[in-house]
């Protein structure tokens, strides 16, 4: 079939896969070793790929190689098709095996704590016959895995979705300070940011996810608020270990709240972030599977923001 399609000057598969890590890499020694294939083969592809679409593709200078136009069109484009392609597989694969419908979802870690459990059951009791896997995963990754196919659906904090995906806002988490179960905020009635200036701050890496880390920076200098140190750590549970231990405290978002431990007292800022959390999905998914995860995030976010709404009303 890649020979026929060659010979009618249109593009095949393999071309679109190997310029796709050629453009991820814009390197042809790091691609090629990444493709297991020679340079020159790969210089083949980006020279069959430039025929069939009649221009450059990549400009290549001594110092540096970029897409042109003409490259980043054609490498969105192909991401989409490839992703495509991937999900015809796997929904034909299913059908063979007779399996009415799988689905892959991911996650932000402090979303598997308490409503992923919840969205899982939902999901279950509504379509028992669907087979579902959980992915723990940050957003960036999240986002990345989507494009390629291989996740149906992902919880996850964004604004926006990429091309060829849908996103739709859960909530706006509310902000909580968290602080060692001795600290002297922590037997404060009302707590404000203006509260943790001059105190050590834990916090995820920006580059987990740089929407987040950023918006959190914005609201520290709006309220005044300057950290003395910022300390990184990974995940949920490092971070929340540090404030434990007395290393620092933190701004943190809902899904990370956990009034059931004695190290750790989160206190409303009265504030929201606004970098929602979200459901980001293919619209080209398993339609039956994709829909009762909707359902279900949908549900499960509200009821569990409202508990917590009524879980910080003074008595």
């Amino acid at each position: 079939m890649d020979a026929v399609l060659q010979d009618q000057g249109m593009l095949n598969m393999r071309d679109l896969q190997y310029f796709t890590v050629l453009a991820d890499e814009l390197s042809f020694s790091r691609a090629a070793e990444r493709l297991g294939i020679s340079q020159p083969t790969l210089s083949q592809t980006l020279q069959r790929l430039e025929r069939s679409v009649g221009g450059r593709l990549i400009e290549r200078t001594t110092r540096r190689s970029r897409l042109t136009p003409a490259g980043e069109t054609l490498v969105e484009g192909a991401r989409q098709l490839l992703a495509d392609l991937v999900r015809l597989e796997r929904t034909t694969q299913d059908a063979a095996a007779g399996r009415v419908g799988s689905i892959r979802v991911g996650s932000v870690n402090p979303a598997m704590r308490v409503l992923m459990p919840r969205i899982l059951r939902a999901v279950r009791a509504e379509t028992p016959e669907v087979e579902v896997t959980l992915h723990p995963s940050s957003s960036h990754t999240q986002l990345r895995l989507l494009v390629d196919g291989q996740l149906e659906a992902g919880i996850l904090r964004g604004r926006e979705a990429p091309a060829g995906l849908a996103l739709e806002p859960l909530m706006n988490e509310p902000l909580y300070a968290a602080v060692p179960s001795q600290h002297p905020v922590a037997r404060a009635d009302v707590v404000e940011l203006a509260d943790l200036n001059g105190l050590d701050f834990v916090m995820a890496p920006r580059d987990r996810n740089p929407l987040f880390y950023d918006e959190l920076i914005r609201l520290f200098s709006d309220a005044r608020c300057s950290p003395r140190r910022i300390l990184t750590a990974d995940d949920m549970w490092a971070q929340l270990a540090m404030i434990a231990a007395g290393n620092g405290v933190a701004v943190l978002p809902f899904l990370f709240v956990d009034h059931s431990r004695d190290d750790v007292v989160f206190r409303p800022l009265g504030l929201d972030l606004d970098v929602p959390l979200a459901v980001v999905y293919a619209p080209g998914s398993p339609s039956a599977a994709v829909a009762a995860v909707l359902r279900a995030a949908r549900a499960e976010s509200a009821g569990l923001l409202d508990a917590e709404h009524r879980l910080d009303q003074p008595d």
